[in-house]
């Protein structure tokens, strides 16, 4: 038989490899995301493309992330879609039940921070979507209660994980006088303040550097804790004051607002605290309109430079002008038992009464508008990402949630074993996103095609007003199930920590904390490292081409055996 050629064999070998090696996965090592459609692939938050369009500026319209927090009166927290309703989570703060845990607030990534009023702590609670969890035993993936079965609901038994144990429970911070300090969670010893009266922590906020401040009750100090670690980093004794803390804002100038409740001590007054000076500068404004002094118990915020403060004794609203300090008006709203406030961007003012087990709404200037029946004694409202309004009920189970369109209510949410919830804060971080700050985010997945991408460098073009920023973080994935801790990325400059994985998602966060100009990102580029990218080749491939590589070298060699012969 005729032989083939060697220079014709080869150039078959050559394109056999090209054939199947077009195939496998071709890795994609760079992509630029400048046009609409690129800004689409990823989720928008507070950020949008409309106005100008091909770059993300920030919203004028207030919006959040699609969670809510809802303390629990069996010493648990429970996060919740709010665009569902389902449980996705639900965490223990303390080693018991009778934590009371209330005033829970939400930062601006997502996570939340909880009061425990029986234990003297605030305990911070990761956001498991944006990967804020610590893996404390090295295993690689996230142990934290989560709805394995897609029920819409948290078992206690099954989905729950013990005091110290859920991964997503990230740090407890005792404020109890001479035993202050921060700890891994079920990790510290020294005993708690279990008064009711006592340490009690019911004042929370969150400023625009992302650092809670946490007021305590008899000991009279307000504590600023790091976001990042939960260490306290600075406290402000405001005994001098005759200042119980009962529930706490802070507003567009950075002023944190703190009010004492009805417990507190007569004449009622707000404290106004603006911690940018050292020591930090403190007045208070006395809660009276018409000679007649009125307590005051949730406080809320408008987009338009307004306190609200309801009266929970006298049924009654306070307005205030945050800039002057200033009471705008008083109204005898008749209220019964007023406890949590919130404003939606419409800025109407909404209020749990609790005596009256409603939720009643105002115009901006104390009018009446509606009233809805949300079930026994609610505590607290907050309003979600697309402007919809909760309300939470202390003596049941359910939380329900109010379309502002209707003044109905379109959702009710029962929390099967949480005994009722107490709870008045800002449950969705809307205030801390829009009011405190002007922040928005912008999420996308970028995939390489190929595991075990080596990421090299991200870099963007933005304009950043001054009072603005631009921020970009990413971490990686080869399965988007295990996903590494977050890098934050300095632009054009090689990440550190370096980051490998076939996917890579990246978190671009536009902020505005001084002024109405918003940054602009307009365009973001990412990179694979080049030099040590090797294409993914299908193990089949590879054995084809040495088989192949076998019978070439043998073809050659074989005929010179014979020759010698």
């Amino acid at each position: 038989m005729k032989r083939i050629p060697l220079f014709t064999l080869t150039i078959v070998l050559l394109l056999t490899f090209a054939m199947l090696t077009n195939g496998a996965n071709a890795l994609v090592t760079t992509r630029i995301y400048t046009l609409d459609a690129d800004f689409d692939e990823g989720t928008l938050v507070g950020v949008e493309h409309e106005t100008v369009h091909d770059q993300l500026q920030l919203s004028r319209e207030i919006t959040t992330l699609p969670f809510i927090w809802v303390p629990n009166n069996d010493g648990s927290v429970s996060k919740f879609d709010t665009g569902t309703g389902k449980e996705l989570g639900r965490y223990l703060v303390s080693a018991g039940s009778d934590s009371s845990p209330s005033r829970t607030t939400v930062d601006l990534q997502g996570n939340c921070w909880v009061g425990c009023r029986q234990r003297g702590t605030v305990v911070k609670i990761g956001l498991l979507e944006a990967g804020q969890w610590i893996d404390r035993n090295s295993n690689g993936v996230p142990d934290t209660s989560r709805d394995l079965n897609n029920d819409g609901d948290i078992n206690e038994v099954t989905e729950m994980y013990a005091w110290g144990q859920d991964e997503c429970v990230l740090y407890e911070v005792v404020l109890i006088d001479g035993k202050q300090g921060t700890f891994i969670p079920g990790t510290y010893a020294a005993g708690y303040d279990t008064n009711y009266w006592g340490t009690a922590p019911r004042g929370l906020a969150v400023d625009a550097s992302n650092n809670l401040w946490a007021g305590t009750w008899s000991s009279r100090k307000y504590y600023y804790i790091d976001g990042a670690t939960g260490a306290i980093l600075r406290t402000v004794d405001v005994a001098a004051w005759n200042h119980n803390s009962y529930g706490a804002v802070i507003d567009a100038n950075g002023i944190l607002w703190s009010s004492t409740g009805p417990s507190g001590a007569i004449p009622y007054k707000l404290l106004s605290m603006d911690p940018s000076t050292d020591p930090a500068t403190i007045s208070q404004v006395t809660l009276t309109y018409g000679g007649s002094n009125r307590d005051a118990y949730g406080l809320g915020l408008d987009q338009l430079g307004h306190l609200f403060a309801v009266s929970y004794y006298y049924g009654g609203i306070f307005r205030i002008n945050t800039a002057t300090a200033t009471i705008d008006w008083y109204k005898a709203a008749g209220l019964n038992y007023a406890r949590g406030v919130a404003c939606t961007g419409d800025n109407d003012i909404w209020v749990a009464s609790s005596g009256g087990d409603t939720v009643q709404r105002y115009d901006n200037d104390g009018n009446w508008e509606a009233t809805i029946a949300v079930g026994n004694e609610p505590t607290g409202v907050a309003v979600d990402a697309v402007g919809k309004v909760w309300a939470c009920d202390n003596l049941d189970e359910n939380i329900k949630r109010i379309d502002p369109a209707t003044n109905t209510v379109d959702l009710t949410k029962t929390v099967v074993g949480s005994s009722g919830h107490y709870s008045y804060s800002d449950m969705t971080g809307i205030v801390v996103r829009s009011i405190t700050t002007k922040t928005g985010t912008w999420t996308v997945i970028f995939d390489s095609q190929g595991a075990d991408t080596p990421w090299g460098i991200i870099s963007w073009t933005s304009l950043e007003p001054v009072g603005t920023s631009v921020a970009v973080r990413a971490r990686s994935s080869n399965d988007q199930v295990s996903w590494s801790g977050w890098s934050n990325a300095v632009n054009g400059v090689p990440l550190l920590p370096p980051l490998t994985g076939r996917y890579i998602e990246i978190e671009c966060t536009l902020r505005i904390v001084a002024g109405d100009i918003s940054p602009i990102l307009y365009d973001l580029t990412v990179n694979a490292l080049p030099e040590q990218v090797i294409p993914e080749v299908p193990f089949g491939t590879v054995m084809i081409l040495a088989s192949m590589t076998i019978a070439l070298v043998a073809y050659i060699a074989i005929p010179k055996v014979k020759a010698r012969r």
